[in-house]
């Protein structure tokens, strides 16, 4: 009795959790709603004295006026007032959203960041090397520039956009014309994410191939992925892209795609085959991992405390439920894929990144097996998967059985019906 009954209560928990942790992320995206619709209007309280007011004169486009230069509009005293309007950019990580305050004679003269979906260890770098600085008092007559920070080129110039698109209705409101314009999101695809397409039908053709250099190949294959994707482009996908694919972040845009891409593929292929091609022949840092363990002898050693499969789940919720509040979901990476192939992070991320890699030369592939927020996409993609199928199966039961006239039930032709399918958790 024991036996059954155990199995049936931990799968009765796994799927209060799998519940608890949709609506935990749902409440989440609601507060963080409620707390964002406030940030405009704190910065319209940072830049008001007590006697000043907004006059909008278009969409998100207002002039800031006294209270004797609130009366009937003119030239002249339009001519006398500060403006302020709100720009976007486009960023590695996703969408940025900027305030700025203009003189009357097209100066900028403040910049305040509203809100931002990009990754935060990128935009740290251009406040540290004072982009943002370099753009105060110049004169938006032309179309603004400056030099893009190094490592953090695509913040840089989607910080540049942002002013720029904010410039553009004080430009048409002064001197009659503007620049920017804004880009489909469809002009971001690049040839990467073609890449990323082909990658990945490769992969699923080595998972699936009965080559005697099937090994040979898929290290071929690993080696590729890690130049391309990881060091050239760091382009693997993390919790940060897991939250920005379910909160909707891409739609608006973002510098690059190909994490997206891979993620999507992955999920189609865990829902049809309950495997996950992407750790195995396309992971950049589960193929750094695996070089190290080469080069130390490293033994298999595969965590099966149940720490190591709760702790991440934990991990990933808390993540994704952050990202939705702040509505910045790369504002909460814990993965060290950003030190260890752009040297890019907080220190507590290089010191995490550090341990992995020392570790990788005992333990075969330690972040895969601990930490790695992908086999808890895996789990819940395929428990949920095989939940759903439960719910049906009892419909499927009912259709072997057809009533007649008569009242009586008597067989209809003979239905498989598929066996009771092991859970996922």
């Amino acid at each position: 009795m024991e036996r059954k009954t155990k199995p049936r209560r931990n799968n009765n928990f796994d799927k209060f959790v799998s519940v608890f942790s949709i609506l935990a992320l749902a409440f989440a995206w609601y507060l963080g709603g409620q707390r964002s619709n406030h940030s405009q209007t704190q910065f319209f309280d940072s830049i008001l004295t007590s006697d000043e007011q907004l006059i909008e004169a278009a969409p998100q486009l207002y002039r800031i006026a006294t209270a004797i230069e609130s009366a009937p509009e003119s030239e002249t005293t339009q001519a006398s007032s500060k403006w302020v309007s709100f720009g976007k950019g486009v960023g590695y990580g996703g969408e940025l959203t900027v305030g700025a305050v203009f003189t009357p004679h097209g100066d900028i003269e403040t910049i305040a960041l509203l809100s931002s979906k990009e990754t935060t260890s990128y935009f740290d770098k251009v406040v540290e090397q004072k982009l943002p600085e370099s753009l105060l008092e110049k004169n938006i007559k032309t179309a603004l520039t400056a030099d893009a920070v190094t490592g953090a080129t695509l913040t840089s110039e989607a910080y540049i956009q942002a002013i720029n698109q904010a410039s553009d209705p004080v430009r048409m409101a002064l001197f009659g014309y503007q620049f920017s314009e804004a880009k489909p999101a469809w002009q971001y695809i690049k040839w990467l994410d073609a890449a990323a397409l082909v990658f990945f039908i490769a992969a699923v053709w080595v998972n699936r191939t009965r080559s005697e250099h099937k090994a040979k190949i898929n290290a071929t294959l690993l080696a590729g992925s890690t130049l391309i994707f990881g060091f050239y482009s760091a382009s693997l996908y993390s919790a940060s892209t897991m939250g920005s694919l379910v909160l909707g972040t891409w739609v608006s845009g973002v510098a690059s795609y190909t994490p997206f891409i891979l993620l999507v593929l992955s999920i189609g292929y865990i829902l049809y085959y309950n495997r996950n091609v992407y750790c195995q022949s396309l992971c950049p840092f589960g193929a750094v991992q695996q070089c190290l363990a080469k080069v130390g002898k490293a033994k298999a050693s595969p965590l099966r405390q149940s720490f190591f499969i709760w702790f991440p789940r934990f991990l990933l919720l808390a993540t994704l439920c952050l990202g939705a509040y702040y509505r910045n979901p790369a504002a909460f990476v814990y993965e060290p894929f950003g030190i260890a192939f752009g040297m890019i992070g907080g220190m507590y991320l290089f010191i995490l990144t550090v341990m992995i890699l020392l570790t990788s030369l005992i333990v075969r592939r330690p972040w895969c097996q601990s930490l790695c927020p992908i086999n808890t996409l895996t789990d819940f993609v395929v428990f949920n998967k095989h939940w759903f199928k439960q719910l049906a199966k009892p419909k499927r039961a009912k259709q072997k059985y057809r009533p007649e006239t008569s009242g009586k039930r008597i067989p209809t032709k003979n239905v498989p019906v598929r066996e009771h399918e092991e859970e996922a958790l």
